[in-house]
């Protein structure tokens, strides 16, 4: 399986071109060296560490040679699917770059925030740093950006842009069925006990996609970078009718919690509609996990029934 190591002027391509992007502020810069014809060929031995990055690429029907945190991506993202075959890195912040250095990638795709991890290894292989999280724009034209800027550097823009467009198709699917639903306030969360979650809002990629939906997010209070705030029940007990979705894994004190704890079972929102579950989404994703959450959400909030339950007072 051992192949032969990228040549020098590849290399120096893709260091240029990557230059070129950083001086001119702009992926599109980027985007547009890249399209130039070369003989360079693609690379074929990729590995990727990050989760964001990793999800819109084997979205894209790109299978990279080894990624980070694989147990973790199956667990919290679980789609698209991880085949078999990739190599397991170990965490993201602590690679075995001696293990990475055997596996001779020949490009490394990672965020600004794991960059430094792997900064020994940029005479091994090019280093692409593609970031969803940043200042720059929100998360969902970041995400464009990042799919994109994959699909350049790995020679399949084509796939890109059928990722973008799909994606805006379940967007505008999950508008479509959300005119109908029972409730249009949502309060995104992921448990952490039965008295404290994260909730998102400005910031995340949850709130970009819900700001292209007929609904809205009642959380309004600071998030952090990633989008997110760890809050207690108490506040957010005067939420009345909202749907309160909870991303899984819901941890199974919490389940027990709704069944037999009078505060968490009394709170208002779970009261009014119950803690309805959706399967798990990258909270942190990238471009497919914008339409996983549109579809995801659409589909939970047009399955809410209030049952008997008469609205909280």
């Amino acid at each position: 399986m051992h192949k032969t190591a990228p040549s020098h002027s590849r290399r120096s391509f893709l260091r240029l071109a990557t230059r070129a992007s950083i001086f001119a502020g702009s992926s599109c810069t980027f985007s547009a060296l890249m399209s130039q014809p070369s003989s360079a060929e693609p690379p074929k031995r990729i590995v990727i560490a990050d989760g964001a990055i990793s999800e819109t690429a084997l979205a894209m029907g790109i299978v990279p040679l080894a990624m980070a945190d694989i147990p973790g991506y199956r667990a919290w993202v679980q789609e698209p699917e991880v085949p078999d075959q990739v190599i397991n890195l170990g965490a993201r912040f602590q690679p075995s770059l001696e293990r990475l250095a055997q596996l001779e990638p020949d490009l490394i795709l990672t965020s600004s925030f794991y960059a430094n991890q792997y900064s020994s290894l940029q005479d091994l292989a090019p280093i692409e740093k593609i970031d969803v999280y940043s200042s720059s724009k929100t998360p969902f034209l970041n995400a464009i950006a990042a799919a994109h800027k994959i699909g350049d550097v790995t020679g399949y823009p084509d796939a890109a842009n059928r990722l973008v467009f799909e994606t805006s198709e379940h967007i505008a699917q999950a508008s479509r069925s959300l005119s109908k639903a029972k409730s249009n306030s949502v309060l995104i969360t992921s448990m952490l006990s039965p008295r404290h979650m994260r909730v998102y809002g400005k910031n995340s990629l949850m709130q970009d996609v819900i700001d292209r939906l007929p609904i809205h997010n009642v959380w309004t209070g600071p998030t952090n970078h990633w989008g997110f705030a760890t809050v207690t029940i108490d506040q957010i007990a005067h939420y009345v009718d909202v749907a309160m979705i909870a991303i899984e894994p819901v941890p199974d004190n919490v389940e027990r919690a709704i069944d037999h704890s009078p505060i968490l079972s009394e709170l208002p929102a779970i009261k009014r509609y119950g803690l309805i579950k959706m399967p798990p989404v990258a909270t942190f994703g990238g471009l497919y996990a914008a339409g996983r959450f549109a579809r995801l959400l659409a589909s939970s909030l047009s399955n809410t029934n209030t049952g008997n339950a008469e609205p909280a007072s």
